[in-house]
């Protein structure tokens, strides 16, 4: 007989052993994975939460709150600033385009207007100036930059009236570039910051900038004045994107270079003497001691003969300067407007996005 039929109550309850072990390990081994499992998510929870309190501002109610107030500042200043740009915005009938046949007249004006102005201020302009316009003494504008051209016209114009009301010694150069549509319409214009080949729309363009160069002579106090006008424009927004100051002449002023008046003759000291001084009573017990033997007495300096300054102040500041200015006029064009419900709803999301 085998020792299973021999011992049955042991072998069972083995077996029983072994089947229950089996199941334990089992139960064991899966309970283990669904820890595993668990474990990742709330490790991946404490991940997410750690992010979310670190992010600035983070987001509760209060700063909900104060971030709003931010939006709607930042939004009323845009507004303010949009409304002061305004003022610069031409109307659409000042930039309407004509026929370009007109124009010739409106330079021929335009140059008769300016040569009374710089005449009259005795300033020397060069010969044949046009002022910037010399292109088209003699052709006509493209049909489509008719309106710009008038506009920079009529500002080039402010311009330069204001330069003459200064007296400046010399105009020395107006040069005038080209800017994107004065040679080509709208749909054929290139755009240099899209790459060749891509096509400008006019629509979406907030502004173009017109290039000048504008050279001349003038003293210190007339260059402060013309460039506080150009600051102080109401209508026509230049900007002045390079500036190059030199003095007319290489060398520094001397002494040699104050004028006086000559001085008047009569006036001499040839006959003066003490005897016109009257000492009263007795005068001989007054002794007039030798100069040279008293001892000199320490007196303030207030410049000796090597100290040129005081012959310098008359001249000083007089000198002429050639002036070298870069600008920029800008034209803002005629947009869509933006809301400032718009412009709040836009600032909101990409607060939101950082």
């Amino acid at each position: 007989m085998s020792w299973i039929q021999e011992n049955k109550f042991t072998a069972a309850l083995a077996g029983a052993t072994v089947v229950g072990s089996i199941a334990l390990i089992s139960l064991a081994s899966g309970k283990g994975d669904d820890f595993d499992v668990a474990e990742a998510k709330l490790k991946k929870a404490l991940r997410n939460e750690a992010e979310i309190r670190s992010v600035k501002p983070y987001p509760n109610a209060e700063n909900l709150q104060e971030q709003k107030s931010i939006v709607d500042d930042y939004a009323k200043r845009a507004e303010d600033l949009r409304n002061q740009f305004a003022a610069y915005r031409p109307s659409v009938e000042e930039v309407a385009d004509f026929e370009p046949d007109k124009f010739s007249g409106i330079v021929s004006g335009y140059r008769n207007r300016l040569n009374e102005k710089f005449e009259a201020s005795k300033t020397i302009v060069p010969d044949g100036c046009v002022y910037g316009f010399e292109a088209y003494a003699s052709k006509f504008p493209h049909p489509e930059a008719t309106g710009k051209l008038n506009y920079q016209i009529q500002a080039t114009e402010w311009l330069l009236s204001s330069l003459a009301d200064l007296n400046p010694e010399e105009l020395l150069n107006v040069r005038r570039s080209s800017f994107d549509f004065e040679n080509a319409p709208p749909q054929e214009a290139k755009s240099s910051r899209r790459g060749r080949g891509s096509k400008v729309e006019e629509k979406k363009l907030v502004y173009y900038a017109m290039p000048m160069e504008l050279a001349f002579r003038a003293d210190e106090k007339e260059l402060n004045a013309f460039l506080s006008e150009i600051a102080n424009a109401k209508k026509y927004p230049f900007v002045v994107r390079a500036m190059r100051v030199q003095n007319e002449r290489l060398t520094p002023p001397t002494a040699s270079d104050a004028k006086f008046a000559p001085a008047d003759s009569n006036k001499g000291v040839d006959d003066f003497s003490f005897e016109s001084f009257d000492l009263g009573g007795d005068a001989e017990g007054v002794v007039i001691e030798d100069a040279a033997a008293a001892p000199a007495e320490e007196l303030p300096k207030v410049g000796d003969d090597s100290d040129e300054t005081r012959l310098l102040l008359p001249i000083l500041g007089a000198e002429k300067v050639n002036v070298y200015l870069k600008l920029d006029l800008i034209l803002l064009n005629q947009v869509g407007e933006v809301s400032l419900k718009e412009m709040k709803t836009k600032q909101q999301t990409a607060s939101v996005a950082k």
